[in-house]
């Protein structure tokens, strides 16, 4: 799932005001951090935490990040907690140690306002269970994409005993939908039935490469030879992303998350974005 999170805030539309910026918010710990080799002791999810303590400063709710102020934070009050990735992702990792991670969660959940200070926050709450720190943010989102692994009875299960709480969400205005990995022989229809009627947003295939890539272990052929093998392999440009399954699925989800219309938001609005597992 923080596969799927990392993936579509990269591949999120962005521009001048559009920065996006992933956070980590996952009581159970976080993986960016070691995937990438950050230090989190106390940069981070644990440091926007203690920021979400105190009241935003004059105009921060308002000014919209832009070219020359993003990288330092500027105006943009969470992009001064987060680090800038190879790919130019901008990401708040969490610590690896779930006492601090969940200490940082239940506090951003108490005080979620710079959550909502960017334009585009995609936050990656984990496994959220009813009443933890985890769905309390869910509550504060715009989107909430819920991700369930195909063929898993016990996610299944999960997701039917849980739908009432979903549907709660969607009565306060919170987009819910479904992305579903791995092969998945059902018809959206029938998983849609047994999720209490959220929408199949999307369905996101295995794919080592692409997993490899947000975890920052892809590295694109240099030689010429590995190249020509490469795009022998693939019939791809090796330096292309799209042609790995998750990164054109989850731009995809990305893409479609941003429409203003099909979502109901509009322009000019900030887009929260929750990411969760059942």
């Amino acid at each position: 799932m923080t596969s799927l999170a990392t993936a579509m805030a990269a591949a999120w539309p962005s521009g001048p005001v559009t920065v996006p910026v992933l956070v980590e918010a996952d009581a159970s710990g976080g993986d960016v951090a070691a995937w990438h080799g950050m230090e989190t002791a106390s940069s981070g999810l644990v440091s926007l935490a203690a920021a979400s303590r105190s009241p935003l400063p004059a105009g921060s709710s308002v000014t919209l990040p832009s070219p020359e102020n993003t990288g330092t934070g500027g105006h943009h009050p969470v992009l001064r907690h987060a680090v800038e990735l190879s790919g130019g992702l901008q990401v708040v990792a969490a610590p690896s140690d779930p006492l601090k991670a969940g200490r940082a969660v239940e506090a951003l959940a108490r005080h979620p306002r710079l959550l909502k200070s960017g334009r585009v926050t995609v936050v990656d709450v984990g496994r959220a269970v009813p009443g933890s720190a985890g769905a309390a943010l869910l509550c504060h989102a715009d989107i909430t994409v819920v991700v369930v692994e195909a063929g898993r009875v016990d996610q299944a299960e999960r997701l039917r005993v849980c739908a009432p709480v979903l549907a709660s969400l969607r009565q306060d205005g919170v987009r819910v939908g479904l992305a579903i990995t791995g092969a998945c022989p059902y018809p959206e229809a029938e998983i849609s039935q047994i999720a209490g009627g959220l929408p199949v947003w999307a369905r996101i295939p295995w794919d080592l490469s692409g997993a490899a890539l947000v975890r920052g272990e892809h590295h694109p052929p240099q030689r010429i030879r590995d190249r020509l093998a490469a795009w022998h392999a693939h019939r791809r440009d090796p330096d292309s992303l799209e042609w790995m399954p998750l990164i054109s699925a989850a731009k995809a989800l990305a893409e479609l998350c941003d429409d203003f219309d099909g979502l109901g938001l509009g322009v000019g609005q900030t887009r929260t974005l929750e990411v969760r597992a059942a």
